[in-house]
């Protein structure tokens, strides 16, 4: 493992200690991370391994070099500021997650999608409960943005671990006062929170994952307090968890 990697890693654990540490502060709702920290150890690390199992395999060089050549845009493009080319890439990207998230809204792709669903007690470390599938299909949009505008390797894993940060922080358990005003270009806690609300007044709603733009553009945007503590998720039993782990 290279010195960047493992600054990199040490930088996203005290991003997650930092998030760990204001839900304590700061809870949004009041729940015993403890009681359930350890079936998300579980899951998560089954379903992450599976995932980089099959990229690792999936995204050799030629693959990548067949989804670059139907993508890429070539000429030019690789005067352009490397900033530049990682932030466009991570707005198509964004775009492409919020279509994809949608789709999987969808009676058909619901499997694919439920054991997400299924968390009761959201706190920073559950987002990361993903089916195997759900994990895959997510990552599609962000690849062809990263094609798309040829971002290098340095670029691409800063990506990588700002999607992951961003997972922390839409799925913590944090109350913060201008959440409100920030839901209107990012995704917030409370805004993340809301889409996990069984209620389905609210459900089919706030599907973004950095913007919130999608949402208010096309319509599926709720900004809304007042389902914070409403009810999320549904309890599992391991039996169940095996099938869903997969997204089947």
């Amino acid at each position: 493992m290279s010195l960047n990697l493992i600054i990199y890693a040490i930088f996203v654990l005290l991003i997650a200690l930092t998030i760990h540490f204001l839900e304590n502060k700061y809870p949004l709702e009041n729940i015993k991370r403890i009681s359930t920290i350890k079936f998300d150890f579980i899951v998560i690390t089954t379903s992450t391994l599976l995932v980089f199992f099959i990229m690792d395999h999936l995204l050799n060089e030629k693959i990548v070099s067949f989804i670059h050549s139907f993508v890429g845009l070539g000429g030019n493009i690789n005067s352009w500021p490397p900033w530049m080319r990682l932030v466009l890439a991570l707005v198509v990207g964004d775009f492409g997650y919020y279509l994809v998230h949608r789709m999987m809204h969808l009676p058909f792709f619901w499997n694919t999608h439920r054991f997400h669903h299924s968390i009761v007690k959201i706190y920073w470390f559950s987002g990361l409960r993903t089916s195997f599938l759900n994990s895959l299909i997510i990552r599609i949009p962000y690849l062809v943005g990263f094609q798309i505008f040829e971002v290098g390797y340095k670029e691409l894993l800063i990506a990588s671990i700002l999607l992951i940060i961003v997972n922390f922080w839409i799925h913590a358990n944090l109350k913060l006062r201008v959440d409100n005003f920030l839901s209107y270009f990012i995704i917030t806690p409370r805004f993340h929170r809301l889409h996990h609300v069984n209620d389905e007044q609210v459900a089919g709603n706030n599907f973004g994952n950095i913007f919130s733009i999608w949402d208010h553009l096309f319509g599926t945007a709720i900004i809304d307090e007042s389902w914070d503590k409403s009810k999320k998720g549904e309890m599992l039993e391991w039996r169940e968890v095996y099938r869903q782990i997969i997204g089947f």
